[in-house]
Formats: C-alpha cells, structure tokens, sequence
C-alpha cells in the first residue's frame, strides 16, 4: 500500500506544478507596472492621478522610459494613442515641446545613453533627466554636461521647469512672461517620491467643462505631499496633453478639431 501511495503522491505533485507554475510566473503578470489610477475634481475641472509603483507584487521593477514619434528622432509626430497602440505600454504620455514644422523634440535630447542633440536650443532650459534605474531629476542645460556626468543620466526630455525639487516647493514659472504659463490649462505634471515610485498628474482644460489650473492651483492640490516628493517637473501641456493607460485615452484629448486621437508629439514618457 505504500508504494502505490508515494507514487500517487509524486504524480499529484508533479500535476500541481503544471497547472499552478504558469500562473504563477505568467510573463504578463511579472512584466506589466503595477498602476493605479484615479480622477479628482478641482474649481470644476477634472484632473488625473496615475501611480505608477517602482516594483510590482514579483518584485519587476518598471523604470521611466524614453521613446521618440515613429520610432527615431527627427521622423515627425505622432499620437500618444497610436505609439501606445504599436507598442503596447501600460502608460504612456506626451512629453517634451517640440518644433512642429521640424517634427522634433526642442531642448538636448538622449535616449538610451545616446545623444540626438547635444545642445539646447531654447537657452538655459529645465530639464528632465532619468538614470538606469529610472530616478529623475531636474537641471538646467548649462549645467547639462555636469549634472548629466555626476547623475548617469541616459534619458532627457525638455519640458519647462521643475515644481519640486528634494521636498521644496518652487516659484521657477513665476520668471516666465509666456501667457499660458499664467493661466488656466491642461496640464502634465509628473512627480517621483524618495522610493522611486512615479505620479503623473494630468489636467483637462480649455473646454467648457474644464477650463484647467494654474500652478498656484497646483501647489494647493500637492501642498500636503510635497515634502515627500523628490522631484516634479511640468511637461509639454495644453493641446498636447495626453494620458493613455492600456492603449485608452483617460483624459480629454483636446488638440485640434482635426486631431480626434489627441495632438501628434515628437516624443515620449512611457513605462512597461
């Protein structure tokens, strides 16, 4: 009786290890962020959280990446809709500003460890920068060699101007004479804690529903966070807004009457 029984053991065993490992290790499980999202409403506009965890249940990290329009720098626009549809992120969301006519990202650009433009071309510019392990920081383009050395950077991205740096709020924007920048509008924001752990906040605006923020709005909303964030950064914004989780559009795609799948951007925050 003995040995039948050891062997109806092992065989049991070894069908529960079949059934129970590919669901374990499920290659969609371990390689997708673990995100989290959620809508708010502020002075009547409705605005966005996404968080984006440093690591999910399995322990897989999901760094902030770096992509381009059409794959390449310099190769024109493209949708944050129609990257996320051909690449499948689970986040993904528009970034630097950009000359249209060009169909290229303004500022020092580098993806990958590589440069595609060494020099900024919008003066001495904020930038956004993030490491290996997808850490961010923010510095300005005549301290880019430097900082860019000291910090291992290997993305960029030209956005306007940090908020927060190291727990402190920040009146950078208040030295800008650009309109948009005083008033109400959509806007990209993203934000990382001390644990690498990511949060963009993402504004509707310029419609009737929402007529969007400003960042004295903005500093309201994160006033009791802000000593636990690292850094934020103000992204391209207005008609370029764009937020897309799974390939769906989760804010109000504003661009242009023609532009029914958002404004086409010149590059790319996403994360896997």
């Amino acid at each position: 009786m003995k040995q039948p029984l050891k062997i109806g053991l092992i065989c049991l065993t070894l069908l529960l290890s079949i059934i129970i490992l590919p669901i374990n290790l499920s290659p969609s499980t371990y390689d997708k962020a673990k995100v989290v999202f959620n809508s708010y409403g502020y002075n009547d506009s409705l605005y966005y959280v996404t968080k984006i965890y440093y690591q999910n249940e399995l322990g897989k990290t999901s760094p902030v990446k770096k992509a381009y329009a059409n794959d390449g720098f310099g190769k024109g626009l493209e949708e944050v809709l129609s990257f996320s549809e051909r690449h499948g992120p689970s986040v993904a969301i528009n970034a630097s500003v950009f000359n249209p006519d060009k169909g290229e990202a303004y500022g020092i650009q580098m993806k990958d460890g590589e440069f595609q433009k060494e020099k900024s071309d919008l003066g001495n510019s904020w930038l956004l920068g993030s490491d290996h392990a997808g850490r961010l920081y923010s510095f300005q383009s005549r301290f880019a060699d430097k900082e860019m050395e000291a910090k291992n950077i290997v993305n960029t991205w030209q956005g306007f101007f940090p908020l927060v740096v190291e727990g402190e709020w920040k009146n950078y924007y208040r030295s800008y004479s650009i309109p948009n920048i005083r008033i109400d509008n959509p806007r990209q924001i993203i934000m990382q804690d001390y644990y690498n752990n990511t949060y963009i906040y993402t504004f509707d605006g310029r419609t009737e529903q929402n007529s969007g923020i400003t960042y004295t709005d903005f500093y309201h909303i994160i006033k009791n966070k802000i000593k636990y964030i690292r850094v934020a950064y103000v992204l391209d914004g207005g008609g370029s807004t764009s937020l897309v989780l799974d390939g769906r559009a989760k804010n109000d795609l504003i661009g242009t009457s023609k532009e029914k799948d958002g404004r086409k951007v010149a590059d790319f925050i996403y994360f896997d």
